[in-house]
This record gives structure tokens, sequence and C-alpha cells, in this order.
């Protein structure tokens, strides 16, 4: 269609469909959905961990007695749940004599500038989200910059976390005995009562490229065909919460190996030449979400995000406050190893 023109008032121009620049909406660890989401009513948790251990009964003489029982130990820990706000307002400068967007000639709306700052604070709340589970998983501590909280999973329970360099420089690595050893760490550690599902390792882009393309994991294609063919196409899987995200994903050695390129900014969540590989199917990640600050959600239990409106008395704006209240936990940091390409 053809508009005036917003460099000469005398002259005219063609106005065409707008082109939205949208960021990859990056979200690979929620998909996967490694961490359970448990809402809470308070903005810390304490919970008991309880040590089923045993022994082997040893025989005595008939009639001896010597072998005493005794109860299972327990030990109770807490954690404070980091508060995330973020807040916004839309002011009567925001609607007057302001096109609306992608309009060549109709007037901003209300309804719409609210519409927009919403859909933007819930993406930066999501993004906050994974980015935080990320941590989680990397460096086995919760996010908090600000230093509101401090917590190292790792230290709470005692655990120095599990190592495998792959020596994917060297040609001769056996890689699989490698993969073994990522898997007995994970089944000797991470707890008897727990029921495995699977590993999945979220790879770097340069861990990645530097498994698949390894002599010994090439070889293992090289002479079959096979529903995933690293050696003949691109390794793919649609995923993230956008179909412009195809990340590079395959099964090898029982482990189901995943690329991440997931950054927010300039920050790699997976560091370069790095890979975790984490238990499925176990309750020993948990995101805990507490409610708001406020009076009429007192005892009630935690959502994933908050949203509320104030109107200025005086009419000169509308106070948007929002908030989340979460804490990744990682209950049992053995169901984490850490992969390196060296």
């Amino acid at each position: 269609m053809l508009v005036r023109s917003f460099a000469n008032g005398f002259q005219v121009q063609d106005w065409t469909e707008e082109l939205n620049v949208i960021p990859n909406q990056w979200g690979t660890i929620g998909e996967f959905g490694i961490f359970q989401s448990e809402p809470v009513q308070a903005s810390s948790v304490v919970f008991e961990e309880i040590v089923k251990d045993g022994s082997v009964i040893v025989d005595r003489v008939r009639g001896e007695r010597g072998n005493v029982g005794k109860d299972y130990t327990r030990k109770l820990h807490t954690f404070a749940i980091p508060h995330f706000p973020h807040d916004d307002a839309i002011y009567p400068k925001d609607l007057t004599a302001v096109r609306a967007y992608g309009s060549a000639d109709e007037a901003e709306r209300l309804a719409d500038v609210r519409t927009r700052k919403m859909e933007r604070i819930a993406q930066n709340h999501r993004w906050t989200l994974e980015f935080a589970r990320a941590q989680a998983i990397t460096a086995g501590t919760v996010y908090a910059p600000s230093g509101t909280v401090s917590q190292d999973w790792n230290s709470e329970f005692g655990w120095t976390r599990a190592s495998v360099g792959f020596a994917l420089t060297t040609g001769s690595t056996e890689v699989l005995d490698k993969i073994e050893q990522v898997i007995a760490s994970i089944q000797d550690n991470v707890g008897n009562g727990q029921s495995i599902t699977g590993i999945v390792a979220f790879c770097s882009p340069t861990f990645f490229s530097a498994l698949i393309s390894h002599p010994n994991v090439k070889a293992a294609y090289q002479y079959y065909t096979s529903t995933q063919e690293p050696l003949r196409q691109r390794l793919s899987a649609g995923g993230g919460n956008s179909s412009a995200v195809i990340r590079r994903e395959f099964f090898y050695g029982g482990v189901q190996w995943c690329e991440m390129r997931d950054k927010y900014g300039s920050t790699q969540l997976i560091p370069t030449d790095e890979a975790y590989a984490v238990a499925q199917g176990t309750d020993a990640f948990k995101t805990c979400f507490a409610p708001a600050e406020r009076f009429g959600i007192v005892g009630t239990l935690g959502e994933e995000m908050y949203y509320f409106e104030n109107e200025a008395p005086n009419g000169t704006k509308i106070e948007i406050e929002t908030e989340s209240n979460f804490c990744n936990a990682i209950l049992r940091p053995q169901a984490v190893v850490k992969l390196s390409k060296i």
C-alpha cells in the first residue's frame, strides 16, 4: 500500500509487511523435562535426607546373640528461594500520537502496549529460568548473581563431582570405554532407590563436533545403514520452542547426545569443549516455586510467574510489577557427570 513518506511529507512510498527480528527461543533443558516443578508455600524449603543403609549379617554359634541392628540415619537440609522481580510501566506518552507497531496509519492502543510488554516480560522470566537450570547442571549452584542466596549442591551433600576426560583429540581413544565410565559413575552413586530411564548428555557445539568426527565413532556407522546417519547426513532433531531451532542429536553407547547451542547474549549455557551427562527419570532435579509477597497470596502454592498492575491515583501511569521466585535444586548431585573434550 502507498503511505506518506516518513522522510518527506510531500511524497508517498510503499508500505510492506513488517520484519520481526525474534531471537532464538532456547529451551533445551526445559524441553527434556529434567527438572520437576514443585510449588511451595514459603520462601525457604526444608527437607529430610534419610539414608536407608544396611549391612550383611554374619553367622554366630547357635544360641549366641550379637548382631545388633540400628535405625536409618537422617539429616535436615534447608535452602532459600531467590526472588526475581521485573517491573515496567505504561505512560500516556506511549499512546499519544504514536503509530502502532506494524501499522502504517493506526494509532497505538493501550491493549496492544500491555500485550507487548507482557510478552517481553514473560520471555525474560522464561529465559532466566532456563539460564538458572543450566547453571545448576554445569556449576552445581543456585543462580543468584547478586548474592542474595548462596547454595552449592555438591558441598551440601558432600559430593565431589565426577569428571571424565574423553580425549577426543586423540584418534586412538576408545570412546565407548569413556562412555561406560560415565554410565558406571551414575549407576554406582546416584542411589539404589532411583529408577533411571536414560542418560542425556548436553554438549557444547565443539564437544559434539569432536565426538561425531572421532575415528572410532565414525567407524561404528561406516558399514551399515541405520536410522542415524552421522556419516551421510546431518544429525538433527526438531528442538527448542521455535521451529527455527534444529539441534543435532543422536544415540551412541547408551547415551543420548544433544548439542546445545543455547546462549543468552554472549554466554553459552554449556561451556566450550564441555558436556554434562544427566540421569533421566529420577527425582534428583527439582524447581521449587515460592509465592509472591502479597497478602492475597499468603498460604498459597507458588506459581512460575506473577503479574500485577496498579494504576497511579493521579492517572500518570500504569505500574506493572512481575516476579518469579524459584530455586533449582539438585538433590542427588551424583546424577550429573562433567565431560571434557580433552
